[in-house]
């Protein structure tokens, strides 16, 4: 049951991730802060691999796993780079920073749920 839980939090996180990075990327949506394109086109490319994370989960497939924890890891890296970006009060809006923080720890859930196994 943990696994399905994970797996539909890792689709609906992705195609939410997707959906935001590719309507802000296309101008479809405009926001009232900066923002940086590569860190929206890294939100494109984590909510794609979030989607391929969740279909692989619910099938039951151990890659999938290993995925989940290489995602977990990505968006720590990037939290960092945001983070200092932020810190040093660059071209960083506090929007990135907390949507970050909160991938992370959406991904970290979804590396618990899945029991990080092999």
């Amino acid at each position: 049951m943990k696994i399905k839980i994970a797996s539909l939090l890792s689709i609906v996180i992705g195609s939410l991730s997707f959906i935001s990075g590719m309507t802000v990327l296309t101008g479809m949506r405009e926001v009232d802060y900066f923002t940086l394109t590569s860190l929206i086109v890294y939100n494109i490319i984590a909510g794609m691999t979030a989607l391929i994370a969740g279909i692989g989960l619910w099938n039951k497939k151990r890659w999938a796993v290993r995925l989940t924890a290489a995602i977990a890891g990505a968006h720590l890296i990037v939290l960092t780079f945001v983070s200092f970006g932020y810190i040093q009060e660059g071209p960083v809006a506090a929007e990135s920073l907390y949507a970050m923080v909160f991938r992370v720890i959406v991904w970290v859930v979804i590396v618990v749920l899945t029991g990080n196994r092999k």
